[in-house]
Parts: C-alpha cells; sequence; structure tokens
C-alpha cells in the first residue's frame, strides 16, 4: 500500500489524533475491589468466574479497540492509500469500431461480412460501450451505453456503400475515450481506401495503455464490377473489371422502368483486365446492370439520372429565310446537340416552316431575330410579356429598326439611333456565357451597331464603344436577354466561336444544369435548404446529407444518382490477411497492466460499519 502526495503528510498528522486518545484511556480511574461479609457466600464462586476473566477483559475494552480503529481508518483514508494490483483495462470501458463500407456486403452462402462483423461486435461488448461506424466519415450510433443497448443498436445497423476510412474511425474513438481506460475493436476486412494509418494511430493509443484488437473476417469473394461510369449528355459508357485470376462472362444491360434499352451481349472479361459499353445516355433515371451477378451484388448496378428533358426548346421567330443565305444563327442552333429548334415567319406563330402546329408560349426559350415590324401582330409583345412572367425566357436581336418595335417593359437597352463607327465589340462581364472569350476580350468587330443606353437592373456582358450590345436582366418569373450585334454588319457570324456562344447563352437563360450535378460516388456530401429528402431507404429531413446508400435521391425538387464506382473497395476477391498480434497482447508484451486503486472509499466505509457496531455495542452494555 501507498500514500498519494501531500495528502499523505496530511493524513500521518491525523495519526497523532491517536495519543491523546491512548492517553486518556489510560488515566481512566479503576475500580477497587472491597470484601463485603454480607456477600461472603459469592467466594465459592470466584474460582468459576476466574474461568471467565478473559472474556470479561476483551468485552470491557472492546469499546476501545473500536475506537481506535475507526481513528486508524479515518486518519490513513486522510493520507489517501492506493495499491497497486494487476488489472484488465479491457473491461471498463470498449469501444467497437465497425467496417460499415461497401466491401463489407461481400459474402457467400447468404451471409455477408458485415453479419460476421455484428456477430463478432456482440461477443466483444462489455461494461460502457461505444459503437462507430466507420464509412468515408465515421459515424457514432451509440456512446457509453449499456451491453443490451448495444446490442439493440447492433441489431438495427446495415452496411452502407461507401470506401473504407478506418483510420478517422479509431482517431474518433480515441477522442471519445479521452482520459478513460478501456479497449478499442476494429471489426473489418481492412480493404483500406483512404484515411490516415491505422497501425500509426494504434502505437499511440497503445503508449497511452489504451488497447487496439483488430479483427479480420475478410474473404474471398469473385467479383466483377462496375467501376467507372461517365454520363454525358447524350452519349454514356461504363467499365466493368474482373477482380478474378479466371475470366468471367458477363452481360451489360441498360434498362429503364424495369425494360431493356440497350445490351452488350455476352462478353468475355480477361482476369484482371476491364470491358466497356457505350449507349445513348436515357433521359430520366436508368440503370445499367451485369449479369449473371456475383457475391458482391453492390457493383453489379449502376444508377443514371438526367433532367427528364435533355434538350431545350427553342422557338426562332423570324423573317429571314434560310435560302438568303445570311441565316447562320438557326444554322448554329441546329448544329447544337442541346437544342430542340423549331422556326417561326410572323405574323404566324403556331405553324413552324416544317408545317407543325405549335403553341409558342410552351416553348424553354423564344428568340426574335430580325423580324418585320409590319408582321408583328397588336398585342404579341404582350403576350410574350404573360410567358415571361410565367417563367419564359426570351431574346430578342437588334436589327435598324427596332427602335419601332414596341418592346415595352421588356427592353433593357434605351435606343439612341444607329452608329456607323467601325468598333470593337469587348466582353464587360466574364462569366458562363462569355467565359469563352476571356483569353482575347475584344471578340470581333462590327461596322455598325445601336447606340444604347442600359436601362435600371440590366446587366451588361459586352459592348462596343460603350455601347451595351449583349445585355441580361432578370424578370418577374423569367428572363430576358438583348442580343445587339448586327450580324450582317460583324464577321461575328463566320467564327468558331458563334456557335458556342449561342449554345452557352441559351443554356444560361434556360439554367441547364451540367449532367454531372445529377450523379455523385457515394461518400459524398449533399448540402440543400431544410427539407425532406427521400433516400433509397428512407425518408429524412435535413439540410445536409452523407450520401452513404447506392441509389436514387430526391431533394430540391429533382432526382439525383449514387454510384459506389470505387476499384479499391471492390478488390474483395483480395483477403484482409492480418496476422498481426492483438492490441491485448501488444500491450502485455511489454509487462503486465497494473493500476492504482484508491483505498479513501474502502477505509471510510469500514470505519462508518464500526462506528455503527460501536453505538451498537454501547446500547447492548446498557451504557444508554
Amino acid at each position: 500500500m501507498a500514500f498519494a502526495g501531500v495528502t499523505s503528510i496530511v493524513g500521518l498528522f491525523a495519526l497523532l489524533s491517536l495519543i491523546p486518545f491512548i492517553i486518556l484511556y489510560l488515566r481512566r480511574p479503576k475500580p477497587k475491589d472491597e470484601t463485603i461479609p454480607s456477600l461472603m457466600f459469592l467466594v465459592q464462586e470466584n474460582k468459576r468466574s476466574k474461568q471467565h476473566s478473559f472474556l470479561q477483559r476483551f468485552t470491557s475494552n472492546l469499546l476501545f479497540y473500536l475506537q481506535l480503529l475507526v481513528l486508524l481508518l479515518l486518519s490513513l483514508a486522510v493520507a489517501s492509500p492506493f495499491v497497486n494490483l494487476p488489472y484488465d483495462i479491457t473491461r471498463e470501458n470498449t469501444v467497437v469500431i465497425i467496417d460499415a463500407s461497401a466491401s463489407m456486403q461481400a459474402g457467400e452462402g447468404g451471409e455477408s461480412r458485415f453479419d460476421r462483423a455484428l456477430d463478432e461486435a456482440r461477443s466483444a461488448l462489455s461494461g460502457r460501450n461505444t459503437l462507430i461506424l466507420a464509412e468515408t466519415t465515421p459515424v457514432t450510433v451509440l456512446e457509453d451505453g449499456s451491453s443490451d443497448l448495444a446490442r439493440d443498436v447492433l441489431g438495427k445497423l446495415k452496411p452502407r456503400a461507401t470506401s473504407t476510412n478506418l483510420g478517422d474511425a479509431l482517431l474518433l474513438a480515441k477522442d471519445i475515450l479521452g482520459d478513460k481506460p478501456g479497449r478499442i475493436v476494429i471489426i473489418s476486412d481492412f480493404l483500406m481506401t483512404e484515411g490516415p494509418d491505422v497501425q500509426v494511430i494504434r502505437t499511440l493509443l497503445t503508449a497511452e495503455d489504451k488497447v487496439v484488437d483488430f479483427i479480420d473476417i475478410s474473404s474471398r469473394t469473385q467479383n466483377v464490377g462496375i467501376t467507372r461510369l461517365e454520363v454525358g449528355k447524350f452519349t454514356s459508357k461504363v467499365y466493368a473489371r474482373n477482380f478474378d485470376d479466371e475470366e468471367r462472362k458477363r452481360t451489360i444491360e441498360l434498362r429503364k422502368d424495369g425494360k431493356p434499352l440497350a445490351s452488350s451481349n455476352l462478353i468475355t472479361i480477361a482476369p484482371n483486365s476491364i470491358e466497356n459499353f457505350e449507349f445513348d445516355t436515357p433521359a430520366g433515371i436508368s440503370t445499367v446492370e451485369l449479369s449473371p451477378r456475383d457475391g458482391f451484388e453492390v457493383d453489379d448496378i449502376a444508377y443514371i439520372a438526367t433532367p427528364d428533358r435533355l434538350k431545350t426548346n427553342v422557338l426562332l421567330v423570324t423573317n429571314l429565310e434560310d435560302k438568303d443565305g445570311l441565316n447562320n444563327l438557326e444554322l448554329a442552333l441546329r448544329a447544337s446537340p442541346d437544342i430542340a429548334l423549331r422556326v417561326v415567319h410572323p405574323p404566324v406563330l403556331t405553324i413552324t416552316d416544317t408545317g407543325e402546329k405549335i403553341d409558342p408560349y410552351k416553348q424553354d426559350l423564344i428568340i426574335f431575330y430580325r423580324v418585320a415590324k409590319e408582321s408583328i401582330l397588336p398585342g404579341t409583345f404582350k403576350e410574350v410579356r404573360d410567358y415571361v412572367d410565367n417563367g419564359g425566357s426570351l431574346i430578342y436581336a437588334a436589327q435598324s429598326d427596332l427602335d419601332k418595335v414596341d418592346l415595352g417593359d421588356l427592353a433593357l437597352v434605351k435606343l439612341k439611333g444607329l452608329s456607323n463607327t467601325l468598333s470593337k465589340i469587348c466582353v464587360d462581364t466574364i462569366n458562363s456565357v462569355t467565359q469563352n472569350f476571356e483569353r482575347e476580350s475584344c471578340f470581333t468587330v462590327a461596322s455598325q451597331h445601336l447606340a444604347a443606353e442600359a436601362r435600371d437592373k440590366t446587366i451588361v456582358f459586352a459592348s462596343a464603344s460603350g455601347d451595351p450590345v449583349i445585355a441580361y436582366r432578370d424578370v418577374e418569373g423569367g428572363n430576358v436577354a438583348y442580343y445587339g450585334i448586327m450580324d450582317e454588319t460583324s464577321d461575328f457570324r463566320n467564327l468558331p466561336s458563334y456557335p458556342i456562344f449561342w449554345n452557352s447563352l441559351i443554356n444560361f437563360m434556360v439554367g441547364t444544369e451540367d449532367i454531372k450535378s445529377y450523379n455523385y460516388n457515394t461518400g459524398s456530401i449533399a448540402t440543400f435548404e431544410e427539407q425532406d429528402v427521400k433516400t433509397p431507404s428512407a425518408t429524412v429531413r435535413a439540410s445536409k446529407l452523407l450520401l452513404d446508400e447506392q441509389g436514387i435521391y430526391e431533394f430540391s425538387g429533382r432526382k439525383v444518382a449514387a454510384n459506389l464506382l470505387n476499384e479499391k473497395e471492390s478488390a474483395v476477391s483480395t483477403e484482409g490477411g492480418r496476422t498481426d498480434i492483438s492490441g491485448r497482447e501488444a500491450l502485455l508484451s511489454g509487462g503486465e497492466p497494473r493500476h492504482d486503486f484508491n483505498l479513501v472509499f474502502l477505509f471510510s466505509l469500514i470505519a462508518l460499519i464500526l462506528v455503527f457496531v460501536e453505538m451498537v455495542f454501547v446500547k447492548v452494555r446498557g451504557d444508554v
């Protein structure tokens, strides 16, 4: 037994209280024996009484011993005694890290690696338990819970479809344990695809008397999986890899709404090699699948998400016939794979140049380009204004008599007349529309342009001699753009950048999104306004979400896909093969772990019990 620090000195001083206690007992008066004649008849009993003299002396001095022991225990308790004994630190606090990455779904015979991991986790529980799922980002599902509660939580866990990050999970376990003694158990197949090295962190924890045990539940599983998916707006390509040492035969099939759209037929994939299949990108939600499936099904399927409509419906309103040879705009728009173009010649806006009947105000965007003033019917631009208010997009182009066209409040510039000065046209604002001209900001010249002044809330993208020639403004519901380059007075229409510019402007106007924003890798984090989000397995309310399941998510009014597409995570044909000793053995190899057990509470409890015994003894003896 030892004593702790300065308090031991105080406790030793407390032992001095025993001195006056012993002196008081020594000075107390002793009873004097007297012979009383009337009691002489009791002398015969004297010999028998001496037989019990020892017991009588003991009972008469028992109170002294009790009080002496109480003072001794209390004095020692003040000195903070402790004893250093062998101690199993693994039984007090246990942190179980369960690998919940995609590779843990691998398995055969109806039992996955994750199922075996849960069995191992149940065996590792003891004392107070913390459960951590090792995904791309570690997730704590239980902290400092009982064994019964931990078993209940384990029964509800499922593997995710993310990469493996055991290092960050181990660091999280270290923070949760803090200075408390305990054991950390990592149950995994040890196909580590990202994060810090767990061996380095394990060494640090062992130095802090933390036990870190590795439990390897890996096994060889045959696998051919989808490891890469390139989703384009019009064509896509999928890559499948054979991870086995033998060739495998697979069919790659594109499906939508359960119906096949395209198939690669049966292809042979050589050992450790990759094959690909290219197909037209369907609109909406579809899947690409491998068949037959194997023991790791999560990479046998990939989801594809695109907008419900891949092309933008554009209506070109013009009196310029294509045979005039000057309608380069029509040629540029028809050449764009992003645009479904319809052309009408006013005053009739409901029949296209091909004879198709349409509703002009059901189009995504309307372009007025070189329109004769006399061909515009009264009220046309009032209807156009209603169309814009309802969310439509409008682009109107400059022409020499534009000042005679009644655009109303759709006009973005105030016209001042026609400038016949040869002018450079230069970019004023760099954005997705003008980024193609960033290196050469003055991208063309014009012999004529309309002198003008931008109205309020109008953003000028490009100008000529200070006059706006490309301008934009958001209006209630929709938006409007002004194209002030008169193509017949400029060489811009003949430049390679001309169709690129128009494609960029139209995409900007209608808010066309990059197809990549519809397709994520699992493990990504999506942020949005707080709302109800539909995941592949449930509906949750959130403003930030870890996409850790493979499948389709719905938020912000659209559907997006999340896929594994991780070659390292799909390499389940390789065993983890960890043969290093357990953390317990590593710790014991440096000597038997010992722990200081504080005896203050024990001594105080015994002293309290003795005080109670003293009170009972005094009561029984009749002193009170």
